[in-house]
C-alpha cells in the first residue's frame, strides 16, 4: 500500500501485515459500545389520517420483519394515547446494532408524515431520550419527569433473539445468523 507523506510530498510503501499483527486490549469505548436502539414513532391520536397512516407504517414493519428484510421489534402496543414521557400517540420499534443501518435507512424512506425519535438504550435513560437522541421530522415534546437519570443496569431486551446486549461473543454464530444465510 503506498501511504503519502504529506509533509514531503513523497510516497512510501507500507506493509499492511504490520498493522495486522499488532494486537491490544480492547480501548473502554469499545467496551461501552451501544447494542441496541429504540425508534419511538408518534402521530397525533385525535387525527384519523395520521392514527392510520402509523397503523399501516407499523403494519409494513411487521410484514418486513417477517420475510427476513431486517429485524427491529415493534412493542406489541400502540399508544393511542399520551403515556409516560410521550406526549401524543406512538409506538416503539426495538432495534439492535446489527440491523440499524437497515431500520434507519428505511425509515428515512418510509416514515411518510410521522417524527420518529431514535435513541440508544444505556443506563442513562433521561439522557438517552434527550441528549443522546436524534429526530427525523419535528420533534414532539417529552415529559421528562418519567424517565429516571441513571437505571441500575442495561436495558437489555428481548435476549431470547441473541442480538444486541445479548448477541454470542465475535465469531459466534447464533440460530438467527444461520436462518439469515
Amino acid at each position: 500500500m503506498l501511504i503519502k507523506d504529506y509533509k514531503s510530498s513523497k510516497f512510501e510503501t507500507f506493509e499492511q501485515s504490520e498493522c495486522v499483527k499488532v494486537q491490544r486490549e480492547p480501548i473502554e469505548e469499545e467496551l461501552e459500545e451501544i447494542k441496541e436502539f429504540h425508534f419511538h414513532v408518534y402521530f397525533f391520536q385525535n387525527n384519523q389520517k395520521q392514527r392510520d397512516s402509523a397503523v399501516k407504517l407499523r403494519e409494513k414493519i411487521i410484514e418486513l420483519t417477517n420475510k427476513g428484510f431486517f429485524h427491529p421489534v415493534p412493542y406489541h402496543v400502540t399508544n393511542f394515547t399520551p403515556i409516560g414521557p410521550h406526549s401524543i400517540g406512538s409506538y416503539e420499534v426495538w432495534c439492535p446494532k446489527e440491523h440499524f443501518p437497515r431500520v434507519y435507512s428505511w425509515f428515512i424512506l418510509h416514515r411518510g408524515i410521522h417524527s420518529v425519535l431514535i435513541h440508544p438504550l444505556t443506563k442513562e435513560q433521561l439522557l438517552d431520550h434527550t441528549d443522546r437522541a436524534v429526530w427525523m421530522g419535528s420533534p414532539v415534546p417529552l415529559d421528562t419527569k418519567w424517565l429516571r437519570p441513571v437505571l441500575s443496569e442495561t436495558p437489555s431486551q428481548y435476549p431470547e433473539l441473541k442480538l444486541g446486549y445479548n448477541a454470542p461473543p465475535s465469531g459466534e454464530t447464533t440460530d438467527f445468523d444461520a436462518n439469515m444465510n
